[in-house]
């Protein structure tokens, strides 16, 4: 069985809330990016408009298993002014092996989960399947609910995809 992890980073707490569903509803375990210093406030605004435009490291702690001992990760990150959150890129750049298959829910208030993707894809240098772009608005009004459900049933359904596309080594007993 594929152990698959769900890797979350939440500033407001919207991605936090799509990680916790998506886990009770998969029984996937749970991972946080979280924040070495706290964003709270004008700083905090400041800092995160920093890190975006100008590609500024984000000093990030991960709390989960290590990344080596999962073949499916999840990420689920915010969109900060039309890009991914910082942190969540970073972390990204420093912990995923490049082994592990990958799929992406960006949570956005109005536009940028397309070029997240692009950004996860250099980053990873992984194209990650499936895919979804959530709104802030319909998270927080229960709306999402559906997607989330089909992003999941998405999820399991690829790694069984990619089980089946492997051709057994009987056919080819020379090539290993």
């Amino acid at each position: 069985m594929e152990k698959k992890l769900i890797v979350y980073y939440s500033r407001t707490g919207t991605a936090r809330q799509v990680a916790e569903q998506m886990a009770a509803q998969s029984g996937w375990q749970l991972a946080e990016v979280t924040d070495e210093h706290p964003r709270a406030g004008f700083l905090g605004d400041a800092r995160c408009v920093i890190e975006t435009v100008f590609h500024a490291r984000a000093k990030y702690r991960y709390e989960g298993p290590p990344l080596g001992e999962v073949e499916h990760v999840v990420v689920i990150a915010p969109i900060w002014m039309g890009h991914l959150a910082s942190p969540m890129r970073d972390f990204l750049a420093d912990q995923l092996p490049a082994s592990t298959h990958l799929s992406v829910i960006c949570v956005m208030a109005a536009r940028g989960a397309f070029r997240a993707v692009e950004e996860i894809m250099r980053i990873t240098a992984t194209i990650p399947a499936p895919v979804l772009a959530l709104f802030q608005r319909d998270v927080l009004s229960g709306l999402s609910q559906e997607e989330i459900a089909g992003f999941i049933d998405q999820v399991k359904t690829a790694g069984r995809w990619e089980q089946s596309r492997q051709r057994p080594a009987w056919l080819s007993p020379t090539e290993a």
